[in-house]
């Protein structure tokens, strides 16, 4: 028995995995006042959200990919020199 393709979607979505709220509150850091509050702000960001904290360390421990080689453009040749006038007018 095939499903409508109408069907295969609820399917699929139903499938899905839910995202999560932020464990956090939003401007928990920000609202702390002192060095010790926000210090132990990101403790307890740390705490609830593990993953997230060890996929930004591994980010920030990636070394940066290469940059590509920009080819060194010739230099603009320089204009002649202007030609020299004579004192006495046109020959």
């Amino acid at each position: 028995m095939e499903d409508t393709p109408e069907e295969f979607k609820k399917k699929l979505n139903a499938l899905k995995p839910k995202k999560k709220k932020l464990a956090v509150p939003e401007g928990f850091l920000e609202s702390a006042k002192s060095y010790e509050g926000k210090l132990e702000a990101v403790r307890i960001i740390s705490e609830r959200e593990k993953d997230r904290v060890i996929l930004l360390f591994k980010k920030m421990l990636e070394p940066e990919p290469p940059k590509p080689i920009q080819k060194i453009e010739d230099p603009p040749k320089a204009a002649p020199p202007p030609k020299k006038k004579s004192l006495f007018g046109k020959k």
